[in-house]
């Protein structure tokens, strides 16, 4: 058994540098697909029981919301409008497909974000996830995760587009376009708000490892100046990361390779932006989780309260 994990965790690591090498041959970044990270991560080493559910999906799904980012890209639409279409686009595929695979939120976010024009972006989506699928099939042992897209509430993926529309909205007419859309910490968001129970303890974990393996990946690509050597960095240097604050937190990789994509990803202002952008989004979703929660208690607390007066009338 520990052959086999040694083996995945070894290919989880290898697709990911494979992606950064094939980027480096082609010449071409558009081949860098930053969410292939998590989902080579976490469905090869941590084992995601969510991801592993349906693997068929995580080919299927990521290429799906790929494509359909690149054609709305191409659409003669302003890019806060594209990127509302996007979140909208994604989270109906995965309500149609009944599936929680949040990468796929990221894959369909990145073509607009990065204004990919190249076939290049299509056929390394469509290549590496299905090597991902293809590698689930090594002795494949996937615990059972049914459970997880009924947890999911249809209210929660609607108050999630409104929220996510209206903060690229206001991003929009404030000029802060390079904070609307984020795709790691809206993956980060769209677990959270389908979380049965999102403590602050979840949320200052996420806000901190996002932001350092933002810090990490925008740092090693200025001074290493190469994307493999910036890539290995990366890729050690979150692991140690999220093994000292004892968090697992899978789109912190993509968040360290984020920067590699990105045409205006500054040194000095990058991981600022993920950290305010974290702030806001995963803050606002952790009030609103917690609020609801109260709520909730509350009614409870009430019936609770009826019942024992009704019993002891009935009593009297």
């Amino acid at each position: 058994m520990k052959k086999i994990v040694a083996f995945k965790s070894a290919l989880g690591y290898a697709l990911i540098l494979i992606m950064i090498g094939a980027s480096i041959l082609a010449n071409n970044k558009e081949v860098i697909l930053p969410e292939m990270a998590a989902l080579a991560i976490g469905c090869l080493i941590h084992q995601n029981p969510v991801w592993l559910s349906k693997p068929f999906h995580i080919f299927l799904l990521p290429s799906i919301t790929a494509i359909g980012g690149f054609l709305i890209n191409k659409a003669n639409l302003d890019l806060a409008t594209k990127l509302i279409l996007v979140v909208m686009f994604v989270l109906l595929t995965l309500q149609v497909f009944k599936s929680a695979l949040a990468p796929a939120l990221a894959t369909g976010l990145l073509p607009v974000i990065t204004n990919a024009t190249s076939l290049y972006f299509i056929f390394s989506i469509l290549a590496f996830t299905f090597l991902l699928f293809a590698s689930l099939n090594f002795k494949r042992e996937v615990p059972p995760a049914k459970m997880a897209s009924k947890r999911q509430k249809p209210q929660d993926n609607i108050l999630y587009i409104a929220f996510i529309s209206a903060w690229v909205l206001i991003c929009s007419q404030n000029g802060w376009m390079y904070i609307a859309a984020i795709p790691p910490v809206l993956v980060v968001g769209y677990e959270s708000i389908h979380k049965e129970e999102y403590t602050f303890n979840m949320f200052y974990k996420q806000v901190i490892c996002l932001a350092l393996a933002a810090f990490i990946g925008i740092q090693s690509l200025y001074f290493l100046n190469n994307l493999l050597l910036a890539a290995v960095f990366d890729i050690i240097a979150v692991f140690f990361m999220l093994r000292l604050l004892a968090f697992k937190l899978t789109p912190s990789y993509a968040t360290a390779i984020l920067p590699m994509v990105l045409h205006n990803a500054s040194p000095k202002y990058f991981y600022w932006q993920v950290l305010i952008m974290c702030i806001i989004v995963l803050g606002t979703i952790y009030s609103y989780k917690n609020f609801r929660f109260s709520e909730q208690l509350r009614v409870r607390l009430v019936r609770v309260n009826s019942k024992d007066e009704e019993v002891s009338s009935c009593d009297k």
